[in-house]
């Protein structure tokens, strides 16, 4: 089933350094990062981005993303856009991740103003060779697949793409409903972020979610719209731990060298 790259997000390691976070993701065989935003490596911080690019090359990995949080918290301005998109490219990471914006709902002002910033800020990123993947995420108009289809197809822009998750805001789902969300989404489908979650900040070690994480995994193998390395990153283990890591870290690994 290698057709993913296992991957890290740094928020997993928030309180380790940048250089301990490359250094544990190639000890654990994840080949690829997700630098974070909001610790690691913050808009505009050059001392930052240049630690990370070159701490994820010394440990042998590539930057897979920039996890940023552009849009949670409203339309940013084009100034933070360009901010967040020049780190990007500096970072050399390929793609960023953005928001959908929590509590802004279809037809109204806020979404309006949504759109218009998501069409500006995939215009820039065009010119700087860069996609960007929305983060699928309870909350927001992407907590849903109908929802991240409807504001991609209003965004209408050809880099814009989507992560998905398992949507732990909801009631629990089969896997088979997982995988039918991965199928719909496969056109647009960019990178996953990988955890297993019994509920709400209840982290669960990643091998209790096999079946779910099989079926999802299968299904967005066939994923057709992304021409890039698809990435599934980990993300969130349980306490935060590095041991745990190396554990689900082992797990992922398992799954994607399955010939199945």
């Amino acid at each position: 089933m290698r057709r993913f790259v296992p991957g890290l997000c740094s928020v997993t390691l928030r309180t380790l350094s940048v250089d301990d976070v490359a250094r544990l993701a190639s000890e654990c065989e994840l080949h690829a990062i997700e630098w974070g935003a909001d610790v690691h490596v913050r808009p505009g911080d050059v001392a930052a981005r240049s630690r990370a690019r070159a701490a994820t090359a010394a440990a042998g990995c590539r930057v897979a993303s920039y996890g940023s949080y552009l849009f949670a918290a409203g339309v940013p301005t084009g100034a933070e856009i360009l901010a967040t998109l020049d780190t990007a490219v500096e970072l050399g990471a390929p793609n960023v991740r953005v928001w959908a914006g929590f509590g802004v709902e279809v037809g109204t002002d806020h979404y309006a103003a949504l759109v218009n910033g998501l069409r500006f800020g995939c215009g820039e990123a065009g010119l700087r060779g860069l996609t960007l993947g929305l983060e699928f995420h309870g909350g927001t108009p992407t907590a849903t697949v109908l929802g991240t289809l409807g504001l991609m197809d209003a965004v209408d822009a050809a880099n814009l793409f989507t992560y998905w998750q398992p949507p732990y805001w909801r009631a629990p789902t089969a896997p088979e409903s997982n995988a039918a969300e991965v199928i719909a989404l496969s056109a647009r489908l960019s990178h996953l972020h990988v955890y297993e979650w019994a509920g709400p900040e209840d982290r669960r070690p990643l091998a209790e979610g096999a079946d779910r994480w099989l079926a999802v995994l299968a299904a967005a193998t066939d994923a057709r719209g992304w021409h890039g390395e698809r990435v599934a990153l980990l993300e969130f283990v349980t306490g935060d731990d590095p041991e745990a890591l190396r554990r689900d870290a082992a797990t992922l690994r398992g799954w994607l060298d399955s010939p199945a």
